[in-house]
């Protein structure tokens, strides 16, 4: 059976952590999430692998090989640089290779889903496209599908209102094609959910809604990532290990100090004093925690230090970052080498872009992502400056809906807008959508409404907690 792998997004969700890692090299737990999806892979009968890949690719293709590690035959098919496909539009750079009935499977995702009874339930039902589909609690979050009793899809809705939900039934991102398929993708942007899948029934293709309950969690998210990573040290934990505390060589735990199992705590880690460490936490090879502090389903990466009497809550914290005395981060994202000052607070949904200092007693409510040195400029014309300036996103959007009109429509012409998300804050996705806004040509309050709503909904992804493939 043959398998797509869709690994060349640029994980805009779990930014900062995909700065330095594509996201399917994101560990989770002792290994990249990708390594979990290949080896079920190959569990579940599919010998061939055709890999899409993009951004960060050399991490992805240093590491699969040709996949014989893993018990498959890796294909590479590369996405052209500086352009942003959708997760279908990617697939048709591909459809040279597909000449048999193929899954598709997410980049990021770590699941237990019976893919190979998929298969075979595919060319039972003997319709033309198969989705996993899966119960959610919050199922507003998800692109979700309505099915009738033949197990026929019969509607999809993409993260729809509460009150306006009418299934329980999440996408996966794993999906069973018939080569033909490929066919239909007109667009490079296109993606399964909001373009493919309502074009295909338009054109009175069938889709099967393939209904399981076994373990699956998108990594692409904080709740997502954290989820697979407690799924994993669960599985570990089974290995008699005591308390199902997993210990590296070289750990060092100070008197007072208490791991509760599943945790994993790699090579050379060092833990103070009166240290806490809660069950589903990570603490990989030579990080600190100092003398009580406290880090509660948390992932700690490479040479970062926790200082004293710190709180890491369902956080993630980047390598050779450094979290200061009695500082709290709670359900956020620290970039890789970030400092954040003593006693700084770190609310739930933050981020925090690499190398980023914050400051003693800060409060983090959002994305910090600009050094000040890269700062954005309002000017209405060469030379005039209007005294606004952003050093964030939120800044950089406040500025937006603040500043007067005409430098808007000095800056928008000048592709201004555009270069700083590229260059500065690095979203490739961004930049995308602010070159679409340009194009319209819109002037005035229109443009204004715009720009307010395209760098509203960029933030939104960038920073929720929740979510599915698209």
């Amino acid at each position: 059976m043959l398998a797509v792998v869709l690994a060349g997004g640029e994980g805009t969700r779990m930014r900062p952590l995909t700065f330095t890692r594509p996201k399917p090299m994101l560990p989770v737990g002792p290994r990249p999430s990708l390594h979990y999806l290949l080896r079920h892979l190959s569990d579940q009968g599919f010998a061939d692998v055709v890999m899409v890949v993009g951004y960060l690719k050399d991490q992805i293709m240093g590491y699969v090989g040709d996949g014989s590690k893993f018990g498959v035959r890796v294909t590479y098919v590369a996405l052209p640089e500086g352009m942003v496909f959708g997760t279908a539009g990617s697939l048709r750079l591909a459809s040279h290779l597909l000449d048999s009935t193929f899954l598709v499977a997410q980049g990021d995702t770590v699941s237990q889903i019976a893919l190979r009874e998929m298969f075979e339930f595919h060319h039972r039902a003997g319709r033309d496209l198969t989705i996993a589909l899966t119960p959610v609690e919050k199922p507003s979050q998800y692109g979700v599908a309505v099915v009738d009793g033949s197990d026929r899809v019969t509607e999809f809705q993409e993260k729809p209102p509460p009150e306006e939900v009418k299934s329980d039934l999440a996408s996966t991102g794993f999906y069973i094609l018939e080569p033909e398929i490929t066919d239909y993708i007109a667009d490079d942007r296109w993606d399964f959910a909001k373009n493919l899948f309502p074009a295909l029934m338009a054109e009175g293709k069938t889709i099967s809604g393939f209904v399981t309950r076994s373990f699956w969690a998108d990594i692409g998210s904080l709740a997502g990532y954290l989820k697979a990573t407690g799924w994993v040290l669960e599985g570990m934990s089974k290995g008699g290990e005591e308390r199902g505390r997993l210990l590296g060589n070289g750990v060092e735990m100070s008197d007072g100090c208490e791991v509760q199992g599943p945790s994993l705590i790699e090579d050379g880690v060092r833990l103070g004093k009166g240290v806490l460490v809660s069950p589903y936490s990570v603490l990989k090879s030579n990080s600190v925690v100092s003398r009580g502090a406290s880090v509660t389903r948390g992932v700690v990466f490479e040479g970062t230090t926790i200082g004293e009497l710190a709180r890491l809550d369902s956080s993630v914290v980047g390598e050779r970052a450094w979290v200061g005395d009695a500082a709290a981060v709670s359900g956020s994202i620290v970039g890789p080498g970030c400092r954040v000052g003593g006693g700084a607070t770190v609310e739930v949904g933050s981020r925090i872009w690499p190398n980023m200092s914050i400051g003693e007693k800060e409060v983090v409510d959002g994305i910090v992502a600009v050094h000040r040195d890269k700062a954005f400029y309002f000017y209405t014309s060469l030379g005039a400056y209007t005294g606004e300036m952003a050093t964030s996103i939120d800044e950089f959007l406040e500025g937006i809906g603040t500043v007067p009109i005409p430098s808007l429509e000095f800056h928008i012409v000048r592709r201004d807008f555009e270069k700083w998300a590229k260059d500065v804050v690095r979203s490739m996705v961004l930049a995308d959508r602010l070159r679409d806004v340009r194009r319209k040509g819109l002037l005035g309050e229109e443009l204004k409404s715009e720009l307010v709503g395209c760098v509203e909904r960029w933030r939104r992804e960038a920073t929720t907690n929740e979510g599915s493939p698209p």
